[in-house]
């Protein structure tokens, strides 16, 4: 044993300390349950919308197709509603095993998760006819592309992965919590959900050799949504996101004073820059300076 004055240390406590705080790594931590659910949900959409562009992929331009692009809430709606049903059961996975389950673990649970939903889908809902039995060769894409869905919801749920907090998230050091996080939530899904629908209406112009002014309107558009969307989910100082927000929105500002002539277009562009406005506005830092300046004068010249 160590004295040290009255007090008495023993040797083995270091280690009994390094003991417990490798058993109790955050890794091993139960997930949340609303974590799971918010990442079945994110994970859901995505997937719905790859889903959308490979039916406009395999159209080929064909005369509905571009029903894709007017159903794609529909997708959306399914794809999260799938999404919450896999977060659920994952979690349950995670709840029953007592900890956060492996990587590997996650991801075979995902599948397995994914092909019970698709099976009672099918069973329930679909019509069932009866077809000659296809190939293996036949279904491995399919096998394939499902198996890469469930993995894919397996990685996710049950990480560390926080969708809530990126789409709330606001400026550091956190101020005014409430607005910024309403501006950010409705310009982050916005912009995500502008950028699907401008990617489907680009994929079938171009199938369909549309090749004049509103498809290259549609392509700057896509481009400004993509850009939209890097720019806000990215962390970056004040002055740099005044600058690049200024810089993508100066033509939108151009647009609807010089060309667009639609009404309705015209009432959704200014919508669209207010909501920019709300959100710079909402994390713009004014210096301590100036505002104990402003009070000064406020007290020098009304109180005083």
């Amino acid at each position: 044993m160590i004295e040290s004055g009255a007090t008495i240390r023993h040797p083995y406590i270091y280690g009994e300390i390094l003991s417990r705080s490798l058993c109790q790594s955050p890794l091993s931590e139960l997930p949340g349950f609303g974590r799971c659910l918010s990442q079945g949900i994110v994970v859901g959409a995505f997937v719905a919308f790859w889903f959308a562009v490979i039916g406009m992929l395999l159209g080929r331009g064909m005369g509905y197709s571009f029903l894709l692009i007017y159903l794609l809430p529909i997708f959306l709606a399914t794809g999260m509603g799938i999404g919450l049903l896999e977060g659920v059961f994952l979690w349950a996975c995670s709840y029953v095993s007592g900890h956060r389950l492996h990587a590997l673990a996650r991801s075979t649970s995902g599948i397995v998760v994914l092909a019970l939903l698709l099976v009672t889908i099918n069973y329930f809902y679909l019509h069932h006819e009866v077809h000659s039995d296809p190939s293996l060769r036949a279904w491995l894409p399919f096998l394939a592309f499902y198996c890469s869905v469930g993995a894919v919801f397996g990685l996710v749920s049950g990480s560390k992965f926080s969708p809530v907090s990126e789409l709330l998230r606001g400026s550091t050091p956190p101020r005014r919590l409430v607005l910024n996080g309403i501006t950010g939530f409705l310009l982050r899904v916005l912009v995500i959900f502008a950028t699907m629908e401008l990617t489907l209406t680009f994929i079938w112009m171009a199938l369909t050799e549309r090749h004049g002014h509103d498809f290259v309107f549609v392509a700057i558009a896509l481009g400004h949504c993509i850009a939209a969307t890097v720019i806000v989910f990215t962390r970056m100082p004040f002055w740099l996101l005044l600058l690049l927000a200024l810089l993508i929105n100066f033509p939108v500002a151009a647009l609807i004073t010089d060309v667009l002539t639609n009404e309705i277009l015209r009432s959704l562009v200014i919508a669209y820059l207010t909501l920019w406005t709300a959100f710079l506005l909402c994390r713009v830092s004014v210096p301590h300076a100036v505002i104990s300046f402003v009070k000064k004068e406020i007290r020098y010249y009304l109180i005083d």
